[in-house]
């Protein structure tokens, strides 16, 4: 199995998106490449190397589908309220429409449609990356801090690597866009594999909303 973790930023915004590729062996992600500044067509051309040879599971961070009429989706609310529970910040959760998440939205929507129609079936799920990291960690404060703070993202990267991957180059702890595209690859992960549960999955799929959001 491939698993693809991408942070997405709006579509003008290509030096805050990055997209990982990793395979699973030994019950780990294995790093295979990444791109950093990172454009449609970039991930489309990652997508594309792998689909059609094995299973592909590529996770986004961004919303994939929007509210008609605005607001929030009930998967939004939900997760929301999955990381108030957990201790971690919910405010994370923005409505889709909300004028500081519309381009990513917009992004978000054209580029997992552009991936569907990619030569060979890839398994897409919307995903939140802090969520994913957060949840899981045995101190779930760092989750809160490693956007902003290094020494709280380079305790977030030497976790990550100590649990769950392999490889993983020490320059992903350089920004959170890298540090995402773990956590996007690892929610993926852990909502396709047969050995594997997410924490959190919201499954009820529509028309509206053909993804599935997990974390």
């Amino acid at each position: 199995m491939i698993v693809i973790g991408i942070d997405l930023s709006g579509p003008s915004n290509h030096k805050d998106t990055v997209a990982a590729a990793f395979s699973v062996k030994e019950n780990r992600l294995s790093f295979i490449e990444s791109i950093n500044v990172a454009s449609d067509q970039d991930i489309l051309s990652l997508a594309g190397r792998y689909l059609g040879k094995e299973k592909v599971v590529i996770g986004i961070d961004a919303p994939l589908s929007y509210q008609d009429g605005g607001g929030d989706r009930v998967q939004d609310k939900a997760l929301r309220g999955v990381l108030k529970e957990g201790g971690l910040n919910g405010s994370s959760i923005m409505t889709p429409t909300m004028t500081r998440m519309v381009y990513i939205t917009l992004r978000g929507i054209q580029l997992s449609r552009m991936l569907q129609n990619l030569h060979g079936d890839a398994e897409i799920v919307e995903v939140h990356p802090g969520a994913a990291i957060g949840l899981r960690m045995p101190a779930p404060e760092l989750a809160l801090t490693y956007k902003k703070d290094t020494a709280a993202r380079t305790a977030v990267f030497n976790w990550l690597t100590e649990q769950y991957f392999s490889e993983l180059p020490d320059t992903t702890a350089d920004t959170t866009h890298a540090i995402d595209a773990c956590g996007a690859a690892l929610a993926a992960w852990y909502y396709a594999a047969p050995d594997k549960n997410s924490i959190w999955v919201y499954e009820k799929t529509s028309a509206a909303h053909p993804f599935v959001m997990c974390c």
